[in-house]
């Protein structure tokens, strides 16, 4: 079964452009994704969505908390279908990645000392030709961990076979 992806992509890219400007957030707790998440934007009215379709990475709404002392922006963006049927996955193999990615900015979340944290999350699966990952056996890949001040990053991979 062919599955689309799920956000990777822009937390990479949201964390390695914080990280070229030199920003940072270890936060004392140990981050890590939404476990919650559906897989590769199950569940989301793909007619409201903020991108239109053709945009290779799209992104439902997103929500908006706010607390005292930071805004927080939580999205689940995932990869368009389309550009899912161009990675090759070998037949009877699956790819699932878990991620997310959180960037504080401070000073920037609308009041004094208000910082603004962007916080990405996204599930997805690759499924090759004939491969179901709920089938499969399960190996848990090392994850990839990224803690600087104001960036985190996290991906935690599982290979089906």
């Amino acid at each position: 079964m062919r599955r689309a992806i799920i956000g990777g992509g822009i937390a990479v890219g949201v964390g390695v452009g914080i990280m070229a400007l030199g920003a940072g957030n270890a936060a004392a707790e140990s981050f890590s994704p939404d476990y919650s998440q559906v897989a590769n934007g199950q569940g989301y009215d793909r007619s409201q969505l903020l991108t239109p379709g053709f945009s290779p990475v799209q992104v439902p709404e997103v929500a908006v908390e706010n607390a005292p002392g930071a805004t927080t922006v939580v999205a689940h963006p995932f990869i368009a279908p389309w550009v899912h049927e161009v990675v090759p996955v070998p037949a009877g193999t699956a790819v699932e990645l878990r991620g997310a990615a959180r960037v504080q900015i401070p000073n920037a979340g609308g009041g004094v000392g208000q910082s603004l944290v962007i916080n990405p999350n996204g599930h997805c699966v690759f499924s090759g030709p004939g491969a179901e990952p709920t089938a499969l056996d399960a190996t848990a890949l090392a994850p990839v961990r990224v803690d600087t001040p104001y960036f985190d990053l996290v991906i935690e991979p599982t290979l089906y076979r």
